[in-house]
């Protein structure tokens, strides 16, 4: 290989990596989101819960 095929397949190499790297990155950045609804909707669901416990306190 002469220095320019060399050049061309580190480039190519770098290039794939950089793409895998950044599909890595957002699916990371996927699952925390989702994780963030979940949360979310934990918070909701349990906050929902407290109040119709609170109102059945109340109204016996």
């Amino acid at each position: 290989m002469d220095v320019r095929e060399e050049l061309h397949a580190i480039s190519v190499a770098i290039r794939r990596y950089q793409e895998e790297t950044l599909a890595e990155i957002r699916k990371l950045r996927q699952e925390l989101e989702e994780e963030r609804r979940h949360r979310r909707t934990d918070r909701w669901l349990l906050a929902v819960i407290l109040v119709l416990a609170l109102v059945g306190w109340v109204r016996p």
